[in-house]
């Protein structure tokens, strides 16, 4: 199936990440020298809390509440490095157990599509599997895979008011009342890849700008996960990689209305 091409894709936000296994000798200062290996173009850096592991399971009360990014922790190892390039577009996330590399989107620059953000991602995990292997923290082994999509949708495009959030298909039935009017909105959907190979999570939140202007969006966050090797149906970390992007371009598209997807310049609507 071909991949749905948009000139203009609300994408404001792409992560691709891996989830592996704890590298037990990794100390905080270790993030630091290999946040000093990446060179001058990453000079830009900063803490955030390290987060716990999360990991896909199909069982008969799989754990649908958790939606952020989680991340390996371990008791020695308790920050996360969010290291920025010198444009601001291109973030690497790197705690001890976890490697995500995000592309930043704002005013005036395009998305880069997806090619380019996976070589970068590849280019990266390839420096830090380098670096563990010379610093003697052990080999990397990928327990988990993870794309992100982060879609901001603003007033005035394909919406005006709630009552047209039926662009977004699964809510197309619940945003007319007869005796109420509806203000805003917090929905989450769970999609399990066939086979069990993943999931995709999609998460449709309305939200206002906190400054003066309280400008009003929609941001919908697809997000998709699933193990690699051991019991799972992939073969490498690559093609965990490459599923998770495909399902979240198709069902992209398929969860939006026929206006919508020509709003945003897709090639073929009806394709």
């Amino acid at each position: 199936m071909t991949d749905p091409d948009y000139d203009r894709p609300p994408v404001v936000e792409t992560v691709l990440g891996v989830q592996f296994e704890p590298l037990g000798p990794m100390r905080n200062a270790h993030l630091g020298a290999f946040w000093k290996s990446l060179g001058d173009e990453w000079k830009r850096v900063s803490e955030a809390p390290a987060l716990p592991a999360q990991m896909e399971s199909f069982t008969n009360a799989p754990n649908w509440g958790m939606m952020s990014i989680q991340f390996q922790l371990t008791q020695d190892v308790t920050n996360r490095l969010q290291i920025r390039n010198e444009a601001g577009d291109r973030m690497i996330q790197i705690q001890n157990g976890r490697l995500h590399v995000n592309w930043l989107g704002h005013e005036g620059v395009e998305y880069p599509r997806y090619p380019k953000v996976r070589e970068q991602f590849d280019s990266i995990l390839d420096r830090f599997r380098a670096f563990a292997r010379r610093e003697e923290l052990g080999e990397l082994t990928p327990n988990q895979w993870e794309v992100i999509y982060i879609n901001r949708i603003p007033k005035a495009t394909v919406w005006h008011s709630p009552a047209d959030w039926g662009f977004f298909r699964p809510l197309r039935e619940h945003v007319a009342l007869s005796l109420v009017h509806l203000e805003s909105f917090l929905g989450e959907w769970h999609y399990e890849i066939p086979e069990q190979r993943g999931r995709l999570h999609a998460n449709f939140r309305h939200v206002r700008e906190p400054d003066a202007s309280a400008k009003e969006s929609v941001i919908l966050t697809l997000t998709a996960r699933g193990g690699v090797g051991g019991d799972q149906n992939l073969a490498s970390l690559g093609e965990g990689l490459d599923l998770g992007h495909e399902t979240i371009v198709i069902s992209f598209k398929e969860l939006m209305s026929d206006y919508a997807n020509n709003w945003w310049g897709l090639k073929d609507v009806n394709r």
